[in-house]
């Protein structure tokens, strides 16, 4: 099969993001309604199936494209179910996950019926006994509560990952992610645009803050230094992460499925969760920056979130892009330090005053950057 290296993002999968707009907003709503450890912990086990669902079906259409009535009447089925999934996840973040559960259950039977009908038409994704597990699982755990439902959920998961992932015997999927044959552009730009809907509900946050404030000057100012702040993780990401992603994808052919795997499977699960509790935070910050409230433990929990996104970035920078560990912790130890000061001066410092000086930290690491860029490619054109 010949390569689509070039191939972009259809209307279908646009539409079907739109689902994972709304579920995210659902996500982050209870965050902001209760900004602490334990929400940010929840946010992570919700997120984590969600994830899975968009992730399988766009590795899936990345690898077959999007045509067939069969693949179209697929997609908005599992569209049907996410739309249930996102309809329910605030009632599950506030301890009843049985519907959340449920749907899930009922998304991984969707994608075992499109085998079974589609027939050989369609490459198979996998074995079919982990699906009908995980469902059988998921299933079970509505009769659960929390915590315990989620013990049979981590497991349901951790057995389809190994039945898509395990060396024998895997999926066609699998072997054409082997083989080369991922579309780098649209890999690229699906994930991107996951993280343009992260961002957004980012901007929603703190605008929903600032018109909740009435726009006063302090609402207004905290909101600015809110939007700093996304608007250089924004800068960041597009410039020195997704586009080297891309030339390290492009550059490593015969690494295709390990870079699919660490740079995008996994490596963008931790950054978009860090990501949406950051953003939910960022509604706590500015409300609290208008009223002049202790926002101390909000901001420790968007200092935690950065981190971890962060974190995260340098171990993909590390192991994928193979940078020295000096570089890595050239950018990633200033930042840290940045963020710990904010933890432990979090009940003394006004949220506009912190935002700024994460936007400081992170512009001192993005601008160099940008010249030296612009030098090269200056050099290259020459």
């Amino acid at each position: 099969m010949a390569e689509s290296s070039e191939r972009h993002a259809g209307w279908l999968e646009l539409f079907y993001d739109l689902l994972f707009v709304v579920l995210i907003a659902q996500l982050a709503h209870s965050v902001v309604a209760d900004p602490g450890w334990e929400s940010g912990l929840r946010l992570l086990v919700l997120f984590l199936p969600a994830w899975w669902v968009w992730v399988g079906s766009t590795i899936y259409t990345n690898l077959t494209a999007e045509v067939g009535a069969e693949r179209r009447l697929d997609v908005l089925g599992q569209m049907a179910i996410v739309l249930v999934m996102a309809a329910s996840a605030e009632q599950a973040a506030e301890g009843h996950p049985a519907l959340f559960a449920g749907a899930y259950a009922a998304s991984r039977l969707a994608v075992l019926a499109f085998r079974i009908l589609a027939g050989r038409k369609w490459p198979a994704g996998g074995s079919n006994w982990p699906l009908i597990v995980s469902a059988a699982l998921w299933t079970g755990s509505i009769w659960l509560e929390p915590p315990w439902a989620y013990v049979p959920w981590f497991a349901g998961l951790v057995i389809e990952v190994y039945g898509v992932l395990r060396r024998r015997g895997g999926s066609s999927i699998r072997e054409r992610l082997i083989a080369g044959r991922i579309a780098l552009t649209h890999l690229v730009e699906r994930f991107g645009g996951f993280m343009i809907i992260v961002f957004g509900e980012g901007i929603a946050q703190i605008v929903a803050a600032v018109a909740g404030a009435h726009g006063t000057p302090l609402a207004v100012i905290t909101g600015l230094a809110a939007f700093s702040v996304l608007a250089m993780l924004w800068w960041l990401y597009f410039d020195y992460g997704s586009a080297v992603a891309e030339k390290t994808m492009s550059a490593r052919r015969a690494e295709s499925y390990r870079l699919t795997v660490q740079i995008f499977v996994i490596g963008h699960f931790l950054p978009v969760v860090a990501l949406v509790a950051f953003a939910a935070g960022l509604n706590g910050l500015v409300t609290a920056g208008a009223e002049g409230h202790d926002a101390g433990e909000i901001l420790r929990l968007c200092a935690a979130a950065m981190a971890v996104y962060l974190i995260n970035n340098a171990v993909v920078g590390r192991l994928a892009m193979r940078y020295s560990v000096r570089r890595v912790l050239g950018w990633l130890m200033p930042n840290l330090i940045m963020l710990t000061a904010l933890t432990i001066f979090a009940d003394e410092l006004p949220p506009a005053v912190a935002l700024f000086l994460v936007t400081l930290v992170l512009t001192a690491e993005t601008l160099p950057r940008a010249k030296r860029t612009a030098r090269e490619s200056a050099a290259q054109e020459g």
